[in-house]
């Protein structure tokens, strides 16, 4: 149970979804109206997601066990290193967790012939290492980092699934000139809709954690800027994903087309599915959260905030089954 709780059960749970989402209603459905097929095997699939759990629960393990002081005032319930698990045991877990991670990626790497894939594991193990000891501490610097990191999930995955597909259909596709930009499109922005989404929920987490990053001299947004222009800095960067959700939808996913035999356009049909989606389950729930942002005077608003957003998260990321229903 308390491991469990050390490796955020539930933001692994957030990674899985996504991972899955992107690989059966982003990618599956857009190379099946090339007339291609997922190519990379199931079972290096789940490898490949095991891998990135790994990573990613390595890295919550290590960066608890570098705050557990920090963690003692910001969040004494949760403190679980050094009092539920010994803080050996947890540093011996953490290689472990990190060497089966890249004992899976490389044999998966070298399988689809793309061994040069299996360096991103190693080179984001050590980035979250580096953002445990150095970079959270610094401004902006571990904010942006960790949301990078976040982003390049979706990423991961076109990358092993786009590989066998290349490598096996090379001369179809070069006979036809297609190529994947529609893929990197969709993937591009999940991945920035991540980044941003991640970017907003670490400053609301800076300011959840405000008095213990004080007194272990952190140098994290609220602290160099005070709490009032972090609320601004968050106010404004989430009115800033409303606002690009809203061109998104009504510059490219509004309307779907019906065309005639000679390809002109012959009819055009509000999308509502996707505006009553965008309005009721990201766009409201981040009015909801500037207003809360802005009338936070203590960390249970902040804490509420942080629930908020991940909720926005998996929202998110779920939109990609409405988007496999518009390929399908």
């Amino acid at each position: 149970m308390y491991f469990l709780r050390l490796i955020r059960l539930p933001n692994l749970g957030i990674i899985i979804l996504t991972m899955v989402l992107m690989r059966y209603c982003i990618i599956q459905p857009i190379l099946g109206t090339y007339k291609l097929l997922l190519e990379f095997p199931f079972l290096y699939f789940l490898g490949l997601v095991m891998s990135v759990i790994l990573i990613a629960a390595s890295g919550y393990l290590i960066n608890d066990y570098f705050d557990i002081q920090a963690d003692t005032v910001n969040r004494p319930d949760k403190v679980v290193i050094g009092k539920y698990i010994k803080t050996d045991v947890a540093y011996k877990i953490y290689y472990v967790m990190n060497f089966c991670a890249f004992g899976i990626s490389l044999y998966i790497s070298y399988k689809i012939n793309n061994i040069s894939l299996f360096v991103i594991f190693p080179v984001t193990a050590g980035l979250l290492w580096f953002y445990s000891t150095t970079y959270k501490r610094q401004f902006l610097i571990g904010n942006i980092l960790i949301s990078l990191i976040v982003a390049s999930v979706p990423y991961l995955v076109v990358l092993f699934d786009i590989t066998p597909v290349l490598k096996n259909n090379h001369e179809y596709l070069m006979a036809y000139n297609l190529n994947f930009s529609v893929i990197f499109t969709w993937i591009g922005a999940f991945a920035l809709f991540a980044f941003l989404v991640n970017l907003v929920r670490e400053f609301i987490k800076d300011a959840e954690d405000f008095a213990g990053d004080m007194l272990y001299g952190r140098n994290t947004l609220p602290i160099v800027m005070g709490l009032k222009w972090t609320k601004i800095i968050i106010s404004g960067l989430t009115t800033f994903i409303i606002i690009g959700l809203g061109w998104i939808f009504f510059k490219y996913l509004g309307y779907t087309y019906v065309y005639d035999s000679t390809g002109n356009e012959a009819e055009r049909h509000f999308d509502f599915i996707t505006f009553l989606y965008f309005l009721l389950l990201i766009i409201t729930p981040l009015v909801i959260l500037i207003y809360i942002i802005l009338i936070a005077t203590d960390k249970q608003k902040y804490t509420l905030a942080s629930k908020i957003l991940k909720l926005v998260m998996i929202t998110g990321v779920m939109f990609a089954v409405i988007v496999r229903l518009k390929f399908s």
